[in-house]
């Protein structure tokens, strides 16, 4: 799909621009007040609830547990700086197609990314998905912003995360037992039996350690299911040696 693609988004004052998408690449979109939220009714199949960022007190919005999801994703992805839900509407003139994409995300490398969860069932993955798709794909190649797709996220991996996001937030992190528990899992451990000889206080030190496996200092097979007693932990500066 060719032709230039409209865009509209709250100004930094909150006032409603529209505009062609091109313009719009230097806005800074992570930080802009949403141009869409779900509507909200009796019997409705999906829902609409919140995500609290690490170390911020934003939350994003999503618009069901696929978008919540992502929105994990995002927050454990470390290429990811923040990010924002809704803050963006696309549109065609010449094709008729409009999207809002879930999220707007800004990486650290300074690049913009779109990132969009499918529909949930197969059934509506039909033309009007088809043509969001090459809206947004259009919109990406006029901005160079990255597009995301997210959709189906590993039961296991999703899991281990929904458990150990608990634990992302900076109040975990301490550097003593930052150091600590790098030495102690210098090599494979079970979790447990690292915790047991690192010689913190135990509440203390599966804490922090929860915390660095969330940060990915500490490192786990998260295609397993994370079990306390045999799941096994390694530092990443052992891993990186």
């Amino acid at each position: 799909m060719g032709g230039a693609v409209w865009a509209e988004f709250n100004s930094a004052a909150g006032r409603l621009r529209r505009c062609p998408v091109a313009e719009v690449s230097g806005e800074a979109l992570e930080w802009r007040e949403p141009v869409w939220r779900p509507v909200q009714y009796r019997g409705k199949r999906s829902i609409a609830t919140w995500w609290r960022l690490a170390d911020t007190p934003r939350h994003a919005g999503c618009a069901n547990l696929g978008a919540w999801r992502a929105a994990q994703e995002l927050d454990f992805d470390p290429s990811v700086e923040t990010f924002a839900s809704w803050p963006l509407r696309l549109g065609s003139p010449d094709h008729g197609s409009v999207v809002v994409p879930d999220f707007f995300a800004r990486l650290r490398s300074g690049e913009g990314c779109l990132v969009v969860c499918p529909p949930q069932t197969r059934e509506a993955r039909g033309e009007t998905w088809a043509g969001q798709m090459r809206l947004l794909q259009t919109a990406t190649g006029q901005t160079g912003w990255q597009l995301r797709v997210v959709s189906d996220i590993h039961a296991v991996v999703a899991a281990n995360r929904r458990r150990l996001s608990r634990y992302r937030h900076a109040r975990w992190a301490d550097e003593r037992a930052t150091r600590v528990l790098h030495e102690v899992f210098a090599r494979p451990l079970p979790f447990a039996e690292g915790i047991e000889s690192s010689g913190l206080p135990r509440l203390e030190a599966t804490g922090r350690a929860h915390h660095l496996i969330w940060t990915q200092e500490l490192v786990i097979n998260w295609e397993r299911p994370f079990a306390p007693a045999d799941s096994l932990v390694v530092s990443g500066r052992s891993v990186a040696a």
